[in-house]
């Protein structure tokens, strides 16, 4: 029996990410984080902090951004200082304070507005952060850890766009299964509910299917 196995690395959810910055165990910035709106970008952040040292990050975000994001079920850290922070998140406190100056000092001013893309970006350090680009300077500091996971996994049956279980290459006709292609559709972002969208479409077409197949041998 065909099976199915597909796999997409998807980011431990902290919404955060877009009001801050998110720094690898080496204390550096490594991606763009105001690039989209998160619910778009997060299934692209698993893959790249899986590339890190380590394959852990932090997200890094000061008292201005309190209240604009989803709570994280996991507590992170707090403290009254950049130096205090980088010690409790076992970082370079040197290379994370001058990686949070750098940041601080690359940010233009604009109309900040966590709703829409902003023109509140960094100029003249890379990588850029294209929209929400605020300092981060106003204590306490909040840090949150960043793992990959792994999520579109379903070792399930292999079906096709009928959404027939396929027997050496040959379909079915008396045995369907509803598919789930969001994993093979997040690797350069995520629209948010694409995976539900693509199991009613296909859920359908296999309840369909399977109604028909029973009509016929009623």
């Amino acid at each position: 029996m065909p099976v199915r196995h597909c796999r997409r690395r998807h980011c431990t959810r902290i919404d955060a990410v877009t009001l801050g910055i998110v720094v690898n165990r080496n204390a550096e910035r490594f991606y763009d984080e105001g690039e989209d709106f998160w619910p778009k970008r997060y299934a692209i952040w698993g893959r790249l902090i899986a590339q890190q040292p380590g394959q852990i990050a932090w997200s890094i975000i000061d008292a201005k951004a309190i209240g604009r994001f989803m709570p994280p079920v996991f507590a992170g850290a707090k403290a009254g200082s950049l130096p205090e922070l980088a010690r409790q998140l076992g970082l370079d406190e040197s290379r994370f304070v001058a990686t949070l100056q750098r940041y601080n000092a690359a940010c233009q001013v604009g109309s900040f507005d966590h709703t829409t893309l902003d023109d509140c970006r960094t100029q003249g350090i890379t990588p850029a952060k294209s929209h929400w680009a605020r300092p981060i300077d106003t204590p306490p500091f909040y840090g949150y850890a960043l793992r990959p996971g792994v999520t579109f996994t379903y070792l399930g049956l292999e079906v096709d766009e009928d959404a027939a279980v396929r027997f050496g290459g040959k379909a079915s006709a008396n045995c369907s299964s509803r598919r789930d292609d969001g994993g093979q559709c997040a690797w350069r972002g995520y629209t948010a509910g694409v995976g539900m969208s693509i199991g009613t479409a296909f859920g359908r077409i296999a309840g369909a299917r399977a109604a028909a197949a029973i009509k016929e041998h009623a």
